[in-house]
């Protein structure tokens, strides 16, 4: 009987450590990311310059507009990264002190299942298993729960915009999807993946892998 608790013991310790070694381990996000610049006379974002983020009429107002805080948070940590600054307002002064203007459009699609799960009718307990009755008569028995995780797919659109001129002079668009919900550090790693090869990406899509804390 000891031996047996032992046993299980053992077990049970072997699958505590490998679910904290599944923790540990960072994730490996894979991003479709599609960038095009077009910079006027060929005036690129120096280090030190500063920049406004800009915001649909959508985004103003409501839940839309704490979401787009939260992005527009992670985005400066990101674009500090790249030596812009943010200015918090550019009022007192010409348009020009403010020369950059930054927009970030972001959305996520949760669907049922993923797209390679084939859909059934409806989740829930459904049975399983057989047993023989009689001469060739067989009935299910059993139950067992058929509902699958959801999926997510993000996407995250960032542009930036002349503002001495108006004219739209880069943009930038990652897609992500996956099994995990919401958070912080997918929206992150959204941001690395399209900001990848700032000033001057690559002219063809590309795929960019990101590795990340599990949320």
């Amino acid at each position: 009987m000891r031996r047996g608790l032992r046993t299980w013991r053992f077990i049970a310790l072997l699958i505590g450590a490998a679910w904290l070694a599944g923790c540990a381990t960072p994730l490996r996000l894979e991003h479709e990311v599609r960038s095009q610049a077009a910079w006027n006379g060929g005036v690129r974002p120096a280090a030190g310059d500063r920049y406004v983020f800009e915001r649909l009429p959508s985004q103003r107002s409501g839940d839309a507009a704490r979401e787009q805080e939260a992005i527009e948070a992670l985005a400066a940590a990101e674009l500090a990264r790249l030596g812009l600054q943010r200015a918090e307002t550019a009022s007192g002064g010409a348009t020009s002190a403010v020369p950059w203007g930054v927009q970030i459009v972001a959305r996520s699609v949760k669907y049922p299942y993923a797209p390679w799960d084939a859909p059934e009718p409806r989740p829930g307990w459904v049975p399983y298993g057989q047993v023989m009755v009689g001469r060739g008569v067989v009935s299910s028995i059993g139950l067992h729960w058929t509902l699958r995780p959801p999926y997510y797919v993000r996407e995250l659109t960032l542009t930036l915009r002349d503002r001495r001129s108006g004219d739209v002079v880069y943009e930038t668009r990652a897609v992500q999807d996956g099994p995990w919900s919401d958070a912080p550090t997918l929206w992150r790693a959204l941001l690395q993946a399209a900001l990848d090869g700032f000033p001057e990406p690559p002219s063809s899509p590309r795929r960019v892998v990101v590795e990340s804390p599990r949320p």
